[in-house]
């Protein structure tokens, strides 16, 4: 089930672009299969496939943000620029789209706050993965260090740019 499951987050991402970070989205994810289905996913399937509620939207977003880490591995160089400009350039598409998305990660259902932690670890695993690139060497504080300054410019670039 879990290959049938990334299989179909995968066939979703471009669907983002015309459907957004929606439930329907995933729906029609089985409409561009090879040989493909018939009629879009029922909503009892998108629920046992991605979660109920917005917890399948959350599991989209999440895909959408996994992969626009891969994409930075595909940056003209491997200056920490260039990896976090190419980061940025695959939310160009969706902009309008982010606001709503990040509002849902960062307001849990059943919980009356927000949550930073999913823009934390966004940002936390973009500046990883960036250092990774460019295959950084810092070790001990500076491995820390580094990451946090990384972190704290994208988060700043992607404000900036939205």
């Amino acid at each position: 089930m879990a290959g049938v499951r990334t299989r179909l987050l995968q066939l979703t991402l471009p669907l983002v672009r015309s459907h957004g970070f929606t439930r329907h989205a995933l729906a029609q994810s089985v409409l561009a299969l090879p040989a493909p289905h018939p009629e879009p996913l029922s909503d009892t399937a998108v629920s046992a496939l991605f979660g109920e509620g917005d917890e399948a939207r959350r599991t989209l977003i999440e895909a959408w943000l996994d992969e626009g880490r891969k994409q930075m591995r595909h940056a003209p160089s491997r200056s920490i620029k260039d990896v976090l400009a190419a980061r940025l350039r695959y939310n160009e598409s969706v902009v309008d789209l982010l606001p709503e998305a990040f509002a849902t990660l960062v307001t849990p259902e059943g919980i009356p706050f927000v949550d930073p932690r999913p823009a934390l670890s966004h940002a936390a695993k973009v500046a990883d993965e960036a250092c990774n690139v460019v295959n950084d060497q810092s070790v001990g504080p500076s491995w820390y260090a580094r990451r946090t300054s990384i972190a704290a410019i994208y988060t700043a670039a992607g404000n900036y740019t939205n």
